[in-house]
């Protein structure tokens, strides 16, 4: 007895430590975001309730499969809720320490036992030694381990990806043996029967492996996915930017839609274009024909079945095609309003071109070594979605003396080694010229000093990070390198961001502040801000130190000057962003504030801000939480709804005993 006393004294005094560990952790976290405070209480209470499990566990020899629970529950919280701060390491190392302690516990139970009992203990604890053998598992995925072993991006997915699915699977299969063993020990205090520890042992392992079954059904079932569409469908209207290509035309257009009577898509159809027409001026006709009733316009318009809609403007016509099958047209009717605007610009806008520097390693869309340089879908899209035609413009092709004449936009896209004086000098004589240039900053590549510094901006040398608003990758603090802001200035080339701000957030990876020179006398004006509470990182380590002062800072800025004189008066304009990799196709197919500023801020460079505006859509969107909102999801599902249906049950069971 005095042997359980002294065990219970230790168990008490080491929890009791971590508990005041962990209050003061909470109090040094309490300025931080809900989900850090929320993080911190639970961490106390499931401490709390470890001390209560231990002592039970020691006085009771009962087992110690909930104190393992409670282990994995605060390594859980350290990892996940902790793992951009610095109570990681230690609501973590407490965690761990839990763990450790439950089978400390359980070899000393197995140790003074006897009989049946012992050959639960025992069992208890080699499973216990399987659930705490996935923690290794874990290791593996870290950071430093993954470093070490040098895995490529690749390599790297896929090591990660497999042991991530791993250890959660050999987690569960310790556990619930574990517990229905600690259930068994708990049924018989004093002597256990013999083979029932091995049939709980079976029972257990039986359940873990219908639970775990579900892992490759979920993964079959993503794999081989079939959809039956039950969602609310509606045909896009026309967007502002649509409306106003519309409304600015200065040559009629006819639009032909080829579908049969009484077609169900050409009914959806009709309206969206007669909304259009109506805003027109009567610049715009729109009539239904059906294919095989009128052969010669088909002809003239090559048309060869019906589903083609044909946008004509003199002896301009571009056209696309949609199924006659309502239910197979539905995905194209939803996003109707970006098709059209995409073919109304090609015809009224006729065909421009933009350069893009190169030869410096500048970001592009063959890039597929670092996946915020690629920017497949910015070329493709947005440009060619514009009907700008796009080129490539280094030495060899002249930049070394000037800028081609029929260049609409230069753009510059954060280059790695700097650019030849030279081509340095063309850019500068085509923005004095009255040019237009967007210049994308890379803070690891040339700085263009002397480029920004003739356009009238500087930018920063080190990152920006936030570590409360910023993108979620790789859980880790490098994700605050992932800065976000819902932040715009007063200005065309953003004006559809500001007026949606509350839900336009934009992803800046690896972004550099830019501000106006002070030397200037160009106007430059804020296009986007980050929000408070974002820093320089100087020394990259991720964190804010003392030095590293946190504020607003300024990521993108428009420049505009006056050139020439009288008729030849021109405005040269320039988009300055110290960040390329919002441009790559990850931030720009998920978000789709990073494409409405690509697609605007174009459109201004080539003075076409006056059909700049939103595109209509009625595609589904996901749903995206911030850390805390996600917190409180996983808190109602694992805490609050498991315990609604314990209260019923309970409740239930109580007024069954009374009834009877």
């Amino acid at each position: 007895m005095n042997s359980n006393r002294m065990v219970v004294g230790l168990v008490v005094a080491g929890i009791g430590i971590a508990i005041a560990i962990a209050i003061y952790g909470m109090a040094v976290a309490a300025s931080s975001g809900g989900g850090t405070i929320v993080g911190a209480v639970l961490t106390v209470l499931l401490l709390m309730l470890s001390v209560a499990l231990a002592v039970d566990a020691v006085l009771r020899k009962s087992g110690t499969g909930l104190l393992l629970g409670m282990g994995f529950l605060v390594l859980f919280i350290g990892e996940r809720v902790f793992s951009e701060g610095a109570l990681r390491v230690p609501v973590s190392g407490l965690g761990l320490l839990i763990v450790l302690g439950a089978a400390g516990i359980r070899a000393w139970s197995w140790s003074t036992s006897t009989g049946g009992r012992r050959e639960g203990h025992q069992l208890a604890l080699i499973w216990s030694m399987v659930a705490i053998s996935s923690l290794f598992l874990y290791g593996l995925t870290l950071g430093p381990v993954t470093h070490a072993l040098g895995l490529a991006d690749d390599s790297l997915a896929h090591w990660t990806g497999a042991l991530r699915s791993l250890f959660p699977i050999v987690a569960l299969l310790g556990m619930l043996p574990t517990l229905r063993l600690d259930q068994i020990l708990g049924s018989h205090p004093v002597v256990m029967p013999n083979g029932a520890a091995k049939s709980a042992q079976i029972q257990g392992v039986t359940a873990a492996l219908a639970i775990v079954l579900m892992f490759p059904v979920n993964y079959l079932a993503k794999q081989h996915e079939k959809e039956w569409d039950v969602a609310y469908f509606r045909t896009t209207r026309p967007g502002e930017a649509t409306r106003a290509i519309i409304s600015t035309l200065t040559t009629p257009i006819d639009v032909v839609l080829f579908f049969p009577a009484g077609n169900n898509v050409a009914n959806e159809v009709r309206p969206y274009f007669d909304e259009l027409a109506a805003q027109s001026g009567g610049r715009m006709t729109v009539k239904v024909v059906d294919q095989a009733f009128d052969p010669k316009l088909a002809e003239d318009l090559k048309v060869r079945e019906n589903g083609e809609i044909v946008i004509r403007q003199g002896d301009t016509n571009e056209k696309f095609k949609l199924d006659t099958d309502l239910d197979k047209a539905k995905k194209d009717l939803r996003k109707l309003d970006s098709m059209v605007q995409k073919h109304l610009l090609k015809v009224t806008r006729g065909s421009r071109t933009v350069y893009f520097v190169e030869g410096h390693g500048e970001a592009n869309w063959r890039d597929n070594d670092d996946p915020f340089r690629k920017i497949q879908l910015f070329k493709k899209d947005i440009l060619e979605g514009q009907n700008f035609k796009v080129k490539t413009l280094g030495m060899a092709d002249g930049l070394g003396s000037q800028v081609p004449d029929d260049a609409s936009v230069v753009i510059v896209g954060g280059p790695k080694t700097p650019l030849f004086p030279e081509e340095v000098s063309s850019l500068e004589k085509y923005f004095d010229n009255g040019g237009a240039l967007l210049v994308l900053v890379d803070p690891k590549g040339d700085p263009m000093t002397e480029l920004l510094g003739h356009i009238g901006v500087t930018s920063g040398k080190a990152q920006l990070a936030n570590a409360e608003v910023h993108a979620r990758m790789s859980g880790g603090p490098a994700d605050n390198y992932l800065v976000a802001t819902n932040k715009y200035g007063s200005h065309p080339a953003v004006k559809t961001l500001s007026r949606n701000s509350q839900v336009a957030h934009m992803v800046f990876p690896n972004v550099v502040s830019v501000e106006k020179a002070a030397d200037t006398q160009n106007k430059v004006t804020t296009l986007i801000r980050s929000l408070p509470n974002t820093w320089a990182d100087e020394n990259g380590n991720y964190l804010a130190d003392d030095k590293e002062t946190k504020k607003v800072f300024d990521m993108a800025d428009a420049v505009t000057k006056d050139v020439g004189e009288g008729d030849a008066k021109k405005e040269a304009r320039a988009i300055v962003v110290g960040n390329v990799g919002f441009l790559s196709d990850g931030p720009l197919s998920a978000l789709q504030a990073n494409a409405v500023f690509a697609m605007d801020g174009t459109k201004w460079l080539d003075h076409d801000e006056d059909i700049a505006g939103d595109v209509e859509s009625e595609e589904d969107v996901k749903v995206q939480h911030t850390r805390d909102e996600d917190w409180m999801w996983f808190l109602t599902a694992i805490v609050a709804v498991p315990a609604v249906v314990l209260g019923a049950g309970v409740l239930f069971i109580r007024l069954r005993r009374r009834s009877s």
